[in-house]
């Protein structure tokens, strides 16, 4: 056994280190005394290539141990204290070697006087010692940061720091002559300062990489004595040209989906260079190579990829992908880690922008196995062409950003060009209106040709917008101090432009509409059909039974359909109908001909196309049709849908279900009666139902055949010309049509969709733009959040409010499942904290995006006046973490509701929420004192004692109809501290039932299958993610058959493969884990948390798939799975290393012989409550529609919330996300960084929530 507290060190032919470059100025045969000798490298080097003989001190006697078979002498003492002279009395050497020693010793001159005396006449002074002037470390000290470190420059038992000058000064006040100074370099990717450098400014990284002995690492002294003192000087071998700051790439040869750190390939790139090419020469392997694995970088940056090769020995190109001409996301498609794939840079660029964001970043290249096995065992070389403009290099950034400066200055010079021609045109059309009322048309001729110049005014506004918009996301990434002159002086240019830097998002345009008649020749609705039974019976019967005051006819047109019940079922209802207008096409015209075909009946008739995969209701023509004559220059109308992009409702630009309990004729009827007449100009109408008025068909023509084909796309095109002609295409937000999607021209949609957006960008280059500007101002989003929040008010249910905190999670998951339980029932709406003392209120509905905001205390009244006009007649408080205390205090009194209360956790009686200790995990509930030593190391909100705490939380559980909790433990915890309250002891809801989910039945595994542990979830530290490392590791270390697969993510970098048998899956959706499961088959799932659990979704998930269980002796673990099989419930508090070998023996018992455990006695949580508490209840679904809603106050009668009201809460998701996104995504970054998981791993756990609540917003 090696003595793991002994520094073995050994010099290694062909390394550079400072002990071989010390050992190669030492001639053959001589004598040497080696001082702090250590375990005896330079002393074995020696003695066995050169025939030295040799002494040594040490400080060890286990290091003496490893050092005597290779030394004369070896003697165990203190350099400071040792007399040397006296114990190596008579001896004189021909070189004595401080091998970094005197950094270690507080008066180090004593020692260099002993050794002028142990010296031979010629002998010589052989020293190393640390670069106190070291790039890195001056890096760090720039940053106010001097941190001591177990190893390297800022090693803890340093003492003195020397640079080239001051250890020429010190040898020379010594009498010492030096005869040369030699360095060792260390790159900064390889030191232990690469962090700290990469956050220096550029300018100021360039001028320390020019500066001597940048990169020296340490000095390598030869020196004799002399008589008197010496001058400071040091001969310097500092390089022509200056330091460069490098980055690492590996390149990790796989085989058949492993990779292991012995099989791979290093590189190394110079930062800041905009582009070079990094070789990986592949060697001959005995396993072949199956699949590769790209590191690009150890560091997280910016890289611009160009060009990824595979070549043969004599250069001819076995696979290649280049950002030119192959498809950008096909890497982006392959399994990756820490690397956001960006949107591409401009084409002429020539290279695909990666975000590389952890010091791991990879992703695997997509080469076929095939080729990889049958590739030329000598000789193949992968080439790697990419750069790193955007981290160290100023020149390189500015050199990016630049162009798009000069872009946004051409497109300001047209923009005042356009707007210049513009006031010509306004002020001839004033001078021909004066002259005379006789020239109308030409009037309108004008009219029309100012139209076009404000469309592109628009269009110039839109493109500087966008660009100022890439702009903004690079001010705020992590290069933005790099940019930072160019960011002001755009700032400046924004200033003198008159650019508001908070656009309000919901503004319209100030349009005066002028209203018209509509003619008396009736609406032609032309369905035109290609398949789909069902759907077509049920648009053409919704047309037909709706209530229309409007005069219109249903033209019908069969366009070939292939499905012969179609063809049968239209001919039988045109038949039996006068109002259909049957058409059949011979031959298959695609949807753009048929359509066509449709608008040329009537030279007269306004035209409204709808799919055959939809259904209308009420008097839904009647409203689209007076939106269309609301304005002499409208072209076409969309109403809203719940599948239709930007006209999309609930979820803008979303494809939407309906609303639970909700039928189309329901949403039409709320959009008439809440926002009767309301439209909003869009950039394109949407095609599923688009009206069309004649006079603007007849300008701008009908639908583009050539170059759209069977369909998509067309309207697109319509309504861009129809634009361009001064005409206005609208948004009706009082009416709805459902549209299913996909049914009328088959599965061909997405090539089509691909083709029809590229024939739109040739036709029509800055279409894109305008509906990005659209998005996001998102002017309709005031008419959904009306919507929305009618809906909640809906069909005289009573409205109930849940408050609850800002996080996902289970907490959230039971308030959606209990809106969804009673929806027939009651209506919910939810009350969030919001940071800057806000709150917000929104549907209790997963996806909702219409929220209301108010500033606390100021806006209170408002909050409350809100929620009476909306009718809330009770609130549910599931929980307050976050909210000012006027919400827990005042809220349900103030509104005079009645209120309960569901305990998802501890906070009522715990401000650190789990019953979480200092130490990170479970307190074990000791008493006061134990909490008043706690919230002095982690105060509580506004620095509260526990006493008040509890005290101030016991006023609202006391006043609670109901005081909730879906476990036993919870309530027994709470119990403890507020006895009295009014228990109900409820499960949360789920399909399914303890009883009804299937027992694990797991199959024998192999003697040499390692055993398959899942843990699944976002894991904090108290959720256990330190707990599942530390396993993981130690698995690693000991070469257990056991290995880890976390099913999401950690609050922090992670070890993984192959530092660790832990494999990070990453996110996922609820509705993908049962998937993911079966996917993964786990042999068993493993929670490790380390405070009480009051439910577990997650357990949930578990026992649904039949999957046996190994859960902590904390929370409701122990109540939930009591009596099943092949589940373990163990002590909460195990190391890692016991739960390694519990692991292993579960493995060697009962997984490799298929053995089920012996069914154990119930297993009591750890709990300081009592036992008598009352029984849960039979059902919870009985119990919630019946207790729960008995006693609500009666719903009231409320018209809709006022526009104005809406508009002055309403969040501007569109514009609020870009800065609040860059923010978050720099924590995750940070939180990632694998330099950083110590640090994460001691922030307080307090804080840890609050960083995890942040990156789940």
């Amino acid at each position: 056994m090696e003595d793991l507290h002994v520094y073995l060190r050994s010099i290694t032919p062909g390394e550079r280190t400072s002990l071989s470059v010390l050992a190669s100025l030492v001639h053959n045969q001589a004598t040497v005394l080696d001082l702090g000798c250590g375990s005896g490298a330079l002393g074995q080097h020696l003695s066995e290539t050169r025939g030295c003989t040799l002494d040594g001190v040490t400080l060890s006697e286990a290091e003496a141990t490893h050092a005597r078979p290779h030394y004369r002498r070896v003697v165990v003492d203190n350099l400071e204290s040792c007399d040397l002279v006296a114990t190596f009395a008579g001896s004189h050497y021909d070189f004595i070697v401080c091998a970094d020693v005197l950094e270690h010793l507080s008066r180090p001159e004593q020692v260099l006087a002993a050794c002028r005396q142990l010296l031979q006449p010629e002998g010589r002074l052989l020293i190393s010692v640390p670069n106190a002037g070291y790039t890195g470390l001056i890096a760090e000290l720039l940053e106010g940061e001097f941190l001591y470190r177990e190893e390297g420059l800022l090693d803890r038992t340093h003492l003195r720091f020397f640079t080239r000058r001051s250890l020429a000064r010190f040898l020379g006040e010594q009498r010492w002559a030096i005869d040369s100074v030699d360095t060792i370099a260390r790159e900064l990717p390889e030191s232990e300062f690469d962090a700290a450098f990469d956050r220096l400014p550029p300018s100021v990284a360039r001028h320390l990489l020019g500066a001597p002995d940048a990169l020296s690492y340490q000095f390598i002294c030869m020196a004799h004595p002399v008589a008197a003192t010496q001058p400071a000087w040091a001969p310097s071998t500092t390089p022509a040209a200056p330091a460069q700051a490098r980055f690492t790439a590996q390149l990790y040869l796989g085989h058949n989906g492993h990779y292991s750190e012995a099989r791979k390939l290093t590189a190394s790139g110079v930062i800041g260079q905009e582009r070079q090419t990094l070789h990986f020469e592949l060697p001959s392997q005995y396993m072949p190579v199956t699949q590769l694995r790209l590191d690009p970088a150890d560091r997280p940056g910016f890289v611009h990829l160009y060009r990824l090769a595979l070549r043969s020995a004599d250069g001819a190109t076995l696979w290649q992908w280049s950002a030119d001409t192959a498809p950008r996301s096909l890497l982006a498609a392959t399994p990756h880690s820490q690397i956001v794939w960006q949107a591409p840079l401009p084409p002429a660029a020539g290279a695909t922008l990666l975000l590389l964001a952890g010091d791991e970043p990879w992703f695997e290249l997509p080469i076929a196995a095939t080729l990889l096995t049958a590739c030329p065992q000598e000789g193949t070389t992968l080439e790697v062409e990419l750069g790193w403009p955007m981290s160290a290099d100023y020149v390189a950034l500015s050199g990016t950003v630049r162009p798009l400066h000069d872009r946004i200055a051409q497109l300001e010079s047209d923009c005042r060009d356009a707007a210049s021609r513009l006031n010509h045109v306004q002020t001839d059309l004033a001078a021909a209106q004066n002259r005379s009322q006789l020239l109308e048309e030409s009037n309108q001729a004008t009219a029309r040709q100012s139209a076009t110049w404000q469309q592109e005014a628009t269009r110039l506004q839109n493109d500087l917008a966008e660009l100022s918009q890439h702009l903004h996301t690079i001010e705020t990434s992590t290069v933005f101090r790099a940019t930072r002159p160019i960011v002001h002086a755009k700032m400046r240019l924004d200033r003198m432009l008159g650019r508001s830097q908070q656009p309000s998002p919901h503004a319209e345009p100030a349009i005066t509409p002028t209203p018209i008649t509509p003619p008396q020749h009736p609406v032609d609705i032309i369905v035109p059909v290609y398949r789909g039974l069902a759907d077509t019976r049920l648009c053409i019967d919704s047309v037909l039974a709706s209530t229309n005051q409007s005069a219109w006819r249903l033209v019908v047109i069969n366009d070939a359909s292939p499905e012969p019940e179609v063809t049968a079922w239209l001919r039988e209802r045109a038949a039996q109908e006068p109002r259909i207008t049957l058409l059949e096409n011979p031959d298959n015209l695609g949807f753009v001909g048929t359509v066509n075909r449709g608008m040329a009946l009537s030279a007269d008739n306004d035209v409204l196309l709808l799919n055959s995969d939809t259904e209308v209701a009420n008097d839904w023509l009647d409203r689209i049709r007076a939106a269309a004559y609301g304005d002499q220059r409208v072209a076409s109308v969309t109403p809203f849908s719940n599948n239709a992009t930007i006209c999309s409702y609930p979820r803008f630009c979303q494809d939407n279900d309906l609303p639970e309990g909700w039928t189309t004729a329901d949403l039409d009827a709320l959009c008439a009666r809440t926002n009767p007449g309301q439209v909003v100009d869009v950039p394109t109408g949407v095609g599923f139902c688009m009206y069309i008025r004649r006079a603007a068909l007849a300008e701008v023509g009908l639908f583009d055949v050539e170059n759209f084909g069977k369909g998509y796309g067309e309207e697109n095109d319509f309504c861009v010309r129809a634009a361009q002609a001064g005409w206005r295409n609208l948004h009706a937000l009082d009416t709805f049509v459902r549209h299913f999607g996909g049914v009328s021209f088959g599965d061909s949609k997405s090539p089509r969709e691909r083709a029809a957006m590229e024939t739109m960008r040739r036709l029509h280059p800055r279409y894109e733009a305008e509906v990005i500007a659209f998005v996001r101002q998102d002017p309709a989003a005031p008419a959904r959040a009306a919507l929305d929040f009618a809906r909640a008010a809906a069909r005289g249910r009573p409205l109930i409010l849940a408050v609850m905190h800002d996080r996902q999670g289970g907490t959230l998951q039971h308030v959606h499942d209990l809106a969804r339980l009673l929806a027939s029932q009651a209506g919910f709406l939810v009350l969030r904290p919001v940071p800057g003392g806000k709150v917000g209120l929104q549907l209790a509905e997963a996806g909702s995006d219409s929220e209301l905001r108010f500033a606390l205390p100021d806006e209170f009244d408002a909050l409350l006046d809100t929620l009476r006009a909306l009718g809330v007649r009770h609130i549910h408080f599931h929980h307050l973490l976050g909210h000012l205390p006027l919400i827990r205090d005042t809220l349900a009194r103030r509104l005079g509701v009645t209120h309960d209360f569901t305990a998802h956790d501890f906070y009522p009686v715990c401000p650190q929420i789990s019953m979480i200790g200092v130490q990170g995990s479970y307190c074990g509930e000791e008493g006061l004192a134990q909490c008043h030593a706690c919230l002095r190391r982690q105060p509580a909100p506004d620095n509260v004692g526990i006493e008040a705490w509890r005290a101030e939380h016991a006023d609202l559980l006391l006043h609670a109809r109901h005081v909730i909790a879906p476990s036993r433990d919870v309530l027994q915890r709470l119990a403890h501290y507020l006895p009295t309250a009014r228990y109900s002891l409820v499960p949360h809801m789920e399909p399914g039932s303890q009883h009804g989910w299937p027992p694990p039945a797991p199959r024998p595994r192999a003697p040499d299958a390692p055993l398959r542990i899942a843990i699944i979830g976002a894991l904090s530290a108290i959720k256990g993610a330190d707990v599942l490392e530390d396993t993981a590791l130690a698995a690693q270390r000991s070469g257990a058959p056991v290995e880890f697969h976390l099913i999401g993510y950690g609050y922090r970098a992670l070890h993984t493969q192959p530092r660790a048998r832990l494999t990070v899956h990453g996110r996922y959706d609820d509705a993908d884990l049962p998937a993911l499961l079966d996917w993964l088959q786990p042999d068993l799932v493993w929670f490790p948390a380390q405070v009480p659990e009051s439910y577990s979704y997650t357990l949930s998930a578990a026992l649904r798939a039949g999957l046996p269980v190994v859960a902590p002796n904390l929370g409701a673990f122990a109540e939930r799975l009591n009596g099943r099989t092949w589940t373990w419930v163990e002590p909460w508090s195990r190391s890692a290393d016991e739960w390694l070998a519990f692991f292993q023996q579960l493995r060697q018992q009962h997984f490799i012989p298929g053995t089920p455990p012996q069914r154990a006695l119930a297993v009591r949580a750890i709990n300081p409550g009592s036992d008598s508490l009352p029984a849960p209840a039979q059902d919870a679904t009985d119990w919630y529609r019946g207790p729960y809603l008995d006693g609500l106050l009666p719903a009231q009668a409320t018209a809709p919330l006022p526009r104005e009201l809406i508009e002055r809460h309403l969040v501007a998701t569109q514009v609020l996300s870009a800065p609040r996104g860059a923010v978050l995504g720099l924590l995750a970054r940070l939180r990632a960084l694998p330099a950083l998981a110590p640090v994460a791993r001691a922030i307080p756990p307090r804080w840890q929530a609050r960083v995890k609540d942040w990156l789940q917003r």
